[in-house]
């Protein structure tokens, strides 16, 4: 099984640039990950899209998000991040059959292979994340449904430590031991996130936590101790490809969504 995984695409509504800049077209750079996720063979199972998917959490915005997605040849399914309105996000999404009709937008994709499992880190009007009780007991019953099947969890806000001093500061933050709860399920085969818009792979729990390059530009942190922000990096759209080899062995690839003009053929 294949699972594409992209994240961070910070769609906004027709006519506006994200940041402001012309430079940054979001929706263009979703489009030519779409574009590129149709065109491989073998084509992915699923692709899950881990938060920020606009920025602003306006209906127009995700009515775009809604157009640009359209052409994928696969089933989708997204999470929000702290850009996203819960409540938007879930009207936008209503005719799908996995999202929630109220509460957190959390749930379970049991089609496949490989279970997935969807964890909504979303804060309202807070960059930071959180995993509440709430969240995370129902996290917690959910693994003891099938504690045999191979799963996969994905999430907006990492839980692990990255570096920057600004993203360490809206991270995940957790209201209960999830690290042990991942320790002790064995069938979690890892957690996969975005928000940080660059790859960074670390353990928790006994397991791999990979954070996903963005498909909107990416930052440059200050070389000094505390690695604030200090410009914009227009580095390709990123996707990622995690491929569940049987058992708990998977691997994950990051690739770069290049224009065809920008290709040196061989």
């Amino acid at each position: 099984m294949i699972i594409a995984h992209i994240t961070d695409t910070h769609i906004l509504p027709k006519g506006q640039d994200w940041l402001e800049k012309k430079e940054t077209n979001t929706a263009a750079r979703l489009a030519l990950i779409v574009e590129h996720l149709n065109q491989l063979t073998p084509r992915p199972t699923a692709l899950i899209v881990t938060g920020d998917v606009v920025e602003k959490g306006e209906k127009e915005a995700y009515e775009h998000l809604k157009e640009i997605l359209a052409p994928l040849a696969m089933p989708f399914y997204i999470i929000p991040g702290n850009h996203d309105d819960r409540e938007e996000l879930r009207l936008s999404f209503l005719d799908t059959a996995y999202m929630p009709r109220e509460g957190f937008v959390q749930y379970v994709i049991d089609d496949y292979p490989v279970r997935l499992i969807g964890l909504d880190t979303n804060v309202p009007e807070k960059d930071y994340g959180l995993l509440c009780k709430e969240r995370l007991g129902w996290l917690e019953e959910t693994l003891k449904d099938n504690i045999s099947k191979p799963t996969l969890l994905f999430m907006h806000h990492f839980p692990v430590k990255v570096g920057p001093q600004c993203f360490e500061d809206i991270s995940c933050r957790l209201e209960g031991d999830f690290e042990n709860l991942i320790r002790s399920s064995p069938q979690v085969l890892g957690i996969v996130a975005g928000h940080y818009h660059k790859m960074c792979t670390s353990l928790f729990g006994g397991k791999m936590c990979i954070i996903a390059p963005s498909v909107a530009p990416s930052h440059y942190f200050a070389a000094d101790e505390d690695r604030h922000v200090t410009g914009i990096d227009l580095v390709c759209p990123s996707f990622m490809l995690h491929r569940w080899n049987g058992g708990t062995q998977w691997t994950s690839e990051a690739f770069q969504a290049v224009e065809p003009n920008k290709r040196l053929p061989m």
